[in-house]
């Protein structure tokens, strides 16, 4: 009994823990859950008709197409095709590129061992790999209709698995996706090396700094594109001090502007090379370890 009761417990404080670093995958507030009402984008009025729909969207047995394979293990979220797509926790990149079922398709495994499946997606954010360490919130795509969503509204297919696999070890994604539905990470703009978008990854759910990830001593936080604010102005004063190019932004011109863009990256990409560094314009604890040492 007493077992039982510590398993209840242990799961239920697990469940918290997702709720509180969790980030709603789509990156503004146009979208619609399923076809349930309780999954509108924030009380909107319903975007789809489910008697007109051309397959099931909710997770469970799913329609007789879906139960041939096993069910529909996933949760499909509407939005019209080339929405933003954001990363809904740090993680890394375990899975990336295009199969004939999931399309264009990011799959990231955070440091608990649980996989964020994304599918049918339009555009893969191109400055992406396999390996890549990505954190909640920064953007990864836009969403779509490829592999076997060609033809159906555009959507993505969100699904969570554990280390038994996508089958045996489906998660249903709702409680999280409700947990956090209020709390879009909205992208209004575009950057410039994303070719055909207009995007900017210009918010993430909390600001990390250097100290941070050194008191983590791992990579559990990550500092990236699209961070904002003082700690972003810790590490480009950093970089300014040893030389390296920051731009003229900023109201001293030095490039010191507290916005984690495509200049600064180039910057950091800079340093992680002449430190011998992993070069992916990440800050994770070697780099944080390597700026620190100049403080």
């Amino acid at each position: 009994m007493k077992s039982e009761l510590l398993k209840i417990l242990s799961e239920q404080i697990n469940k918290e823990l997702l709720k509180e670093y969790f980030t709603f995958p789509i990156g503004n507030d146009n979208f619609n859950i399923g076809y349930d009402e309780i999954g509108l984008g924030r009380g909107k009025e319903k975007v789809l008709d489910k008697d007109l729909s051309i397959h099931n969207s909710d997770y469970g047995r799913g329609d007789a197409k879906h139960q041939k394979g096993g069910g529909h293990g996933g949760i499909d979220i509407f939005a019209p095709l080339g929405t933003p797509l954001v990363s809904c926790v740090n993680g890394k990149i375990v899975k990336i590129g295009k199969t004939k079922v999931g399309g264009n398709r990011v799959t990231i495994r955070d440091s608990r061992g649980l996989n964020y499946y994304y599918a049918h997606m339009n555009l893969i954010n191109p400055s992406l790999r396999r390996g890549d360490l990505v954190s909640s919130g920064s953007y990864i795509g836009t969403v779509g209709d490829s592999g076997t969503a060609k033809g159906t509204h555009p959507h993505l297919h969100f699904s969570i698995y554990d280390k038994r696999g996508y089958k045996k070890g489906n998660i249903d994604p709702w409680p999280l996706l409700s947990s956090s539905i209020n709390d879009i990470n909205t992208i209004e703009s575009i950057p410039a090396d994303i070719e055909g978008l207009t995007l900017d990854l210009s918010t993430l759910p909390k600001e990390i700094k250097i100290t941070d990830i050194l008191t983590n001593k791992d990579n559990r936080d990550l500092i990236t594109r699209g961070a904002k604010g003082e700690s972003v102005e810790e590490f480009q004063k950093i970089l300014r001090d040893l030389g390296y190019n920051l731009g003229e932004f900023g109201p001293n011109g030095d490039g010191v502007d507290g916005k984690f863009g495509s200049v600064t990256i180039d910057a950091i990409r800079s340093f992680q090379k002449d430190h011998g560094l992993k070069v992916d314009g990440i800050i994770g604890i070697n780099t944080a370890t390597a700026l620190s040492s100049y403080k």
